[in-house]
């Protein structure tokens, strides 16, 4: 087996973690401590779930620092304003 080969962890419908080389995503296994037939699709896996969470965690880190820097322009144009009347 080739030592760079992608793995996937992917739970079984009982949730047991398989390790799925990347050759056979998109195939039925077997799981081996329970011997309920799976496909073992991408989507399932533990490294996309993770992907999926870090790319919301960006998604709402880079809402709140534009939020923080409308809020602090907002507020220096308003406080500007004043001091310029």
């Amino acid at each position: 087996m080739n030592a760079h080969a992608q793995q996937y962890r992917i739970p079984c419908p009982s949730s047991h973690i398989i390790s799925v080389p990347a050759s056979l995503l998109d195939e039925e296994l077997i799981c081996p401590q329970c011997n309920v037939r799976f496909l073992a699709k991408f989507k399932d896996s533990l490294e996309h779930v993770e992907e999926q969470t870090e790319r919301a965690a960006y998604q709402w880190l880079t809402v709140a620092i534009s939020t923080a820097v409308l809020l602090i322009t907002a507020g220096i144009i308003a406080v500007a304003s004043q001091l310029l009347q």
